[in-house]
């Protein structure tokens, strides 16, 4: 056995590494119908070989951090940050840059909620898609936007207005990115009450 280099740790690898630090998420699965537009979004990242997001929940003030892009900017419909590792990088490295360059904030993980398999339903194919579902802390920084590219606001939201106008919304879209997305959310705030760290 050849031992001069060592392998990165696989995706599966750093997942469970996440596991025995932030405890075993419940898992779920879900499927939804994209549009077009959406679909488009998913290829594009899988034919870079991103399969996945790295969702989290960041507390701060009593409240949730919550971002709005530019494809729905104006429409009332806000969503928990999330982002994708690069090729090679460390899953925990990868959640904690997305979430400063989104929200601006410096966040620790708390707790491993979830981890969701996702069927993206396109008119042509189905795409499999995975979740990872964090509750984190905002620890230092102040609440702007560093990457306004993708991201056109940023704030602090009640877990109740989450729950209420902004999921009816996001129901009411017709997208199926934001299908999955009102089921994320209330999935983890219901799963979040069964740890007791609601």
């Amino acid at each position: 056995m050849n031992m001069d280099h060592q392998s990165s740790p696989t995706f599966e690898d750093q997942v469970e590494e996440l596991k025995a630090k932030f405890g075993k998420p419940q898992v779920f699965t879900f499927s939804a119908d994209f549009l077009n537009f959406e679909c488009d979004l998913v290829k594009r990242s899988a034919a870079k070989g991103r399969n996945h997001d790295i969702t989290c929940f960041i507390r701060k003030d009593g409240q949730y951090v919550v971002i709005q892009k530019h494809q729905y900017a104006q429409t009332g419909i806000y969503r928990a940050p999330s982002g994708g590792a690069y090729p090679d990088e460390d899953l925990e490295d990868a959640a904690e840059r997305e979430m400063y360059e989104e929200t601006g904030l410096q966040v620790d993980l708390k707790k491993f909620v979830m981890d969701v398999r996702l069927e993206v339903r396109c008119p042509d194919e189905t795409i499999p898609w995975r979740s990872l579902v964090f509750l984190a802390e905002a620890v230092n920084g102040d609440l702007h936007i560093i990457d306004d590219y993708e991201i056109y606001n940023v704030r602090l939201m009640s877990r109740e207005e989450m729950l209420g106008s902004v999921d009816e919304l996001m129901v009411e879209s017709g997208w199926g990115g934001f299908e999955y997305r009102s089921f994320l959310t209330r999935s983890f705030f219901e799963t979040l009450d069964e740890l007791d760290d609601g």
